[in-house]
């Protein structure tokens, strides 16, 4: 019988980022292959099929009540371009990657769900979906462009996400707007190189940047009296040395939002301050609008399970608030009733940190939790 943990330890060591994850599905393809050939006739209710386009992977089990519909659980794969810090004993093997956002739980969780499953075979239709490339590379979306998931006819979506500073054993969640929409996005300036003694001979790209920056803030100072909005630029890169005017300027950043119109409006407001500073300094402008997502929200009957859930297992359910984080579940859940849920991790540190290390104790609450929900 597969084992979890085991089976976490080894995702742990050999993180993969987004359209990477070969060894990591090959190794989740040889897991389920070997738990399907100890019983050929449990088995036959049992299919595995691989996604053309990607390294996603998608487990089909009919129960007895084959006529109706199904039920479809998640687990994303990737993982961060972050060197490990946690000191554990099955660190990554990988340099400069990292399951730091707990893929790995997601994936061992699903992968115990699969085993239950297999012992108990329920009457319920269940899909078991490995999604490649949560992390801003639109795996969701890839998977869903196949059409593969919905030959089926899917009642719900459910997800988990491993959370930090949350006890093991806790459990949270909210319904509606769960996680917000993210956007990233690239702002360019290219002016002209001069020594800065001849500055009329140059064209100060990074001067173009600093008025962006400063110009964009103050319209979504206003925007946020009325909308509830993140706006940051992680990383500003520009010229090369100290007495020359900067001939490039590059602002890397990220908004979220709630709903899709205030996204549109800042991406509006993106593309119009940054042509506006370009043009007052003669300078160009190029704008890269990089991946967003949907909002996830989440189905209020679903949550209500998932209350009745945590009431019957003895875990602690905790009404969650609406985040900014992204999640590309929002895909799932623009399509499907959905439910995702924090899964208390028990690590003191964040997510996204060289140090997250998820407890191997969650787990077990999760493969419980998401078994209940079968």
């Amino acid at each position: 019988m597969l084992d979890p943990i085991a089976i976490r330890h080894h995702l742990h060591r050999i993180p993969e980022l987004a359209f990477e994850e070969h060894a990591t599905k090959g190794f989740l393809k040889q897991q389920i292959t070997e738990l399907l050939a100890t019983d050929i006739l449990r088995a036959k209710a049992f299919e595995l099929t691989e996604f053309r386009s990607s390294t996603g992977l998608l487990l089909v089990y009919r129960g007895t009540r084959s006529s109706e519909p199904f039920k479809l659980f998640r687990a994303d794969m990737d993982a961060l371009p972050l060197e490990e810090n946690t000191g554990c004993k099955y660190a990554s093997e990988h340099a400069g990657a990292m399951h730091a956002c707990g893929h790995d739980v997601h994936m061992a969780v699903l992968m115990g769900l699969i085993a239950k499953v297999w012992k108990n075979l329920p009457e319920r239709n269940l899909l078991f979906l490995f999604q490649p490339a949560e992390e801003g590379k639109g795996g969701a979306q890839s998977v869903l462009s196949e059409g593969l998931i919905q030959q089926y006819q899917v009642e719900a979506a459910f997800a988990l996400h491993v959370a930090s500073n949350m006890p093991v054993g806790t459990i949270s969640s909210k319904a509606g707007i769960f996680f917000g929409i993210p956007q990233e996005f690239d702002v360019s300036f290219y002016g002209k190189s001069a020594h800065v003694a001849f500055p009329e001979q140059g064209i100060n790209a990074l001067q173009a940047g600093l008025n962006f920056l400063t110009g964009i803030c103050e319209d979504l100072d206003k925007l946020a009296e009325s909308e509830r909005l993140i706006f940051h630029v992680g990383k500003m890169q520009a010229g090369r040395i100290r007495n020359v005017i900067a001939d490039a300027c590059t602002l890397e950043g990220t908004h979220r939002t709630l709903n899709k119109e205030c996204r549109d409006r800042i991406n509006a407001l993106i593309i119009q301050h940054a042509e506006k500073c370009a043009d007052a300094l003669g300078a160009k402008a190029e704008v890269d609008l990089l991946g967003s997502y949907d909002a996830v929200v989440n189905d209020a009957g679903l949550l209500d399970q998932l209350r009745q859930a945590c009431m019957s297992l003895q875990y602690t359910f905790v009404e969650a608030e609406t985040v900014m984080t992204g999640e590309d579940f929002g895909f799932f859940t623009s399509i499907y009733p959905g439910l995702l849920f924090w899964l208390g991790s028990g690590s003191e540190h964040p997510l996204h940190s060289p140090q997250f290390m998820p407890q191997d104790e969650c787990i077990a609450v999760g493969i419980e939790v998401m078994y209940s929900l079968v």
